[in-house]
């Protein structure tokens, strides 16, 4: 086969482009810093480096979610603890208002007192963050930048506490397994099918003494239907709780629902039933205002003041729980960012000694080619004939 120089030469310009387009991409990978610029120079990589990019995307949202629901943390344990310092100073007071050596002037100013405190659990019970309620869940009506905000714990004309105009003082004395129990979407009759059966909750004769407690006819289905409903709608109340996304599939409420935090279960000498803290400052401050009032009534209101503290630290310390697991949750986030920011500087990152090593290897083979080839196409056949 003849060789010619046409053939030499393109031969020459082949390899020398060769040459030149390996010396162009590792001075593109020197300058950007990248291992690839296009999805064909290294596949492979690619695909990690999307993976990583596409978790830390989602790490990211999750870490704002974790902050966030933290912030509301903070803020509902801050508000329960006041909760609890405020029954705490009624039951101080109380053991105060019992000694002998108080006067008439001395339990007057102990009323005061305690007007004072149960004003300020209400006051407390509708703590806000930003423009919403701590312990009103979603269910925050108002608007703070305009003036008629509605706050989701009110007294109504009888004094008795409501939550979003729905009165929690119809509760009081109710058998603790219905406060327990969540009838929360069920139908009247469906609850009363639970209460009734012997099998299920067997409830009917707590339930139809309850229902005389409160001025109902147990005999009357009406009245029977009627709290029924009611029950489902406390704790359908009781659930509506503010909530964040944390991780895949993981959500926690981060805050507690106000009913949590006025309704709690206790023990009397008729059994567990359930108290409302509210209604023990208010009828502590009404005993505290009466003249007639003797130490030996003040006394009875020691125990509900303490199973009371007993509860707002039980609610305490689940929110400490909470915080825990936030706290876990988000060193965990911290850490997996590092190990996906790695896995992508992996992916993606040139390593720049060995960049510079394989350019002065190009750039050698380059001088290499052209030099070679300067001596091989330079030669014509005048030169010989010369």
């Amino acid at each position: 086969m003849r060789i010619t120089n046409s053939m030499l030469i393109n031969n020459l310009m082949r390899n020398l482009n060769n040459n030149y387009n390996k010396v162009d991409g590792i001075q593109n990978m020197m300058a950007s810093g990248r291992k690839f610029a296009h999805i064909s120079d290294n596949p492979t990589a690619l695909i990690y480096s999307q993976t990583a990019r596409n978790k830390l995307a989602r790490l990211s949202h999750y870490q704002i979610s974790v902050g966030n629901a933290k912030d509301w943390l903070n803020q509902a344990e801050t508000g329960i603890m006041e909760l609890q310092l405020t029954i705490q100073n009624a039951y101080e007071s109380v053991i105060d208002a019992i000694n002998d050596t108080k006067n008439d002037d001395d339990r007057t100013n102990i009323a005061q007192l305690m007007g004072q405190l149960r004003d300020h659990y209400l006051d407390t019970l509708n703590a806000a963050f930003g423009d919403k309620f701590v312990f009103g869940g979603y269910n925050t009506p108002g608007d703070f930048q305009n003036i008629g905000v509605t706050a989701p714990f009110a007294l109504n004309d009888d004094g008795d506490l409501t939550y979003n105009g729905f009165n929690l003082a119809q509760f009081d004395s109710l058998p603790t397994k219905l406060l327990d129990e969540d009838f929360s979407g069920m139908t009247a009759a469906d609850i009363l099918a639970r209460i009734d059966d012997p099998g299920d909750l067997d409830l009917q004769a707590e339930f139809d003494d309850f229902l005389t407690l409160r001025g109902l006819d147990p005999g009357l289905a009406a009245d029977r239907e009627e709290m029924a409903t009611a029950l489902e709608m406390m704790h359908r109340l009781k659930n509506d709780v503010l909530s964040f996304d944390i991780g895949p599939a993981v959500n926690m409420k981060a805050t507690m629902n106000g009913i949590d935090l006025v309704l709690y279960a206790t023990t009397d000498a008729n059994g567990p039933l359930t108290r409302n803290v509210f209604s023990v400052l208010a009828e502590l401050y009404e005993e505290a205002y009466n003249d007639d009032s003797s130490a030996e009534n003040l006394i009875t209101f020691i125990k509900p003041l303490q199973d009371s503290q007993n509860h707002l630290l039980s609610r305490v310390a689940e929110i400490g729980g909470r915080s825990r697991r936030i706290e876990l949750i988000e060193a965990r986030y911290e850490q997996d960012t590092i190990n996906y920011l790695q896995m992508k500087s992996d992916a993606e990152d040139a390593d720049m000694a060995e960049v510079i090593m394989n350019l002065r290897m190009a750039e050698s083979i380059l001088e290499a080619s052209l030099s070679a080839g300067a001596r091989i196409i330079q030669p014509t056949l005048m030169d010989f004939l010369r």
